[in-house]
């Protein structure tokens, strides 16, 4: 999906996907975690439990609650922080996982953390280097000091890549009929399945690797804000 643009969550809505593409590619090697005897790393895709007050836990993370320091603890990995702001000065912290055994199925995993926009923005701030993006944007490195207080962040949505294709009829079997279909319209081949009542966006790619993207179902209509316009 090089060509087309990854809808990546950053200030509480999605923009393009091919920042976050980016971001995963310029990772040169993947490298391999040992499987987990906790029972965070241990969990499928598709077993999503939604909590009576909208939020939900997916992976053994529980979105709004969990910290990074518990994921980086159970996945035995700190993975890649770094900090982005969008061509629209939206400003995220994101920490890439290169390669997470979910239960036999292994893929890459970027948690979006949510320290708060006051956070964000003194983070920014202290930022210790700045790269620009080829989509307009710009990658922060982050002051030590803030990456060390992240761990206490909660993550605040998560994107998964599995390594293994997994096809229409196999996500219909596992997640049901979306609630609604929607075709990229920035990346051909591209169709977003929803899950509303899951918080739940799985891209699907006719000529590569899909891509979830996982929220709090209380915030899901957050997400819908990416695609541009109303949906009935």
């Amino acid at each position: 999906m090089t060509t087309g643009t990854k809808k990546r969550i950053v200030g509480g809505t999605v923009i393009g996907i091919v920042a976050l593409l980016l971001f995963i590619n310029s990772q040169l090697e993947n490298s391999s975690l040992q499987q987990q005897e906790t029972g965070l790393a241990t969990t499928r895709p598709w077993q999503i439990e939604v909590r009576p007050d909208g939020l939900s836990r997916v992976f053994g993370i529980t979105l709004g609650e969990t910290t990074l320091g518990t994921v980086q603890t159970h996945f035995r990995d700190g993975g890649e922080m770094r900090m982005f702001v969008s061509p629209f000065n939206r400003v995220s912290v994101e920490v890439f996982f290169k390669s997470v055994d979910l239960d036999g199925i292994r893929g890459k995993i970027v948690l979006l953390l949510d320290p708060g926009e006051e956070t964000l923005g003194a983070m920014l701030e202290r930022g210790t280097r700045t790269k620009p993006m080829p989509d307009g944007g710009r990658k922060i490195s982050l002051h030590p000091e803030d990456r060390a207080q992240l761990r206490y962040t909660p993550v605040g949505a998560i994107t998964y890549l599995p390594t293994t294709d997994l096809d229409a009829s196999v996500i219909q079997q596992r997640f049901g009929e979306p609630e609604r279909r929607i075709p990229d319209r920035e990346a051909e081949g591209v169709v977003h399945w929803l899950y509303p009542y899951l918080g739940l966006d799985i891209a699907l790619n006719e000529g590569g690797k899909e891509i979830f993207q996982y929220v709090p179902p209380r915030e899901f209509e957050r997400l819908l804000e990416g695609f541009g316009k109303p949906f009935d």
